[in-house]
């Protein structure tokens, strides 16, 4: 149980860096999506974001979020 509480931890203190990340990888395969004519990669870099999406909104319902200024 440590582990878990330990990762969820990190997880909470890193998660601005983890969408940084994230924001980062798509926005290349975006940009190698975009010079290939293939219709498959753009399927399929469109569900890789999707599943992206729907981690991401999971993780900010549990308190993930950045605190909004006022």
């Amino acid at each position: 149980m440590e582990h878990v509480i330990a990762v969820w931890t990190w997880l909470k203190a890193h998660f601005a860096d983890i969408l940084a990340l994230w924001a980062t990888i798509i926005g290349a395969a975006e940009i190698v999506v975009k010079w290939t004519d293939s219709k498959r990669d753009n399927e399929i870099l469109e569900k890789i974001r999707a599943i992206g999406v729907k981690i991401i909104s999971l993780l900010t319902k549990f308190g993930f979020e950045e605190p909004k200024a006022k």
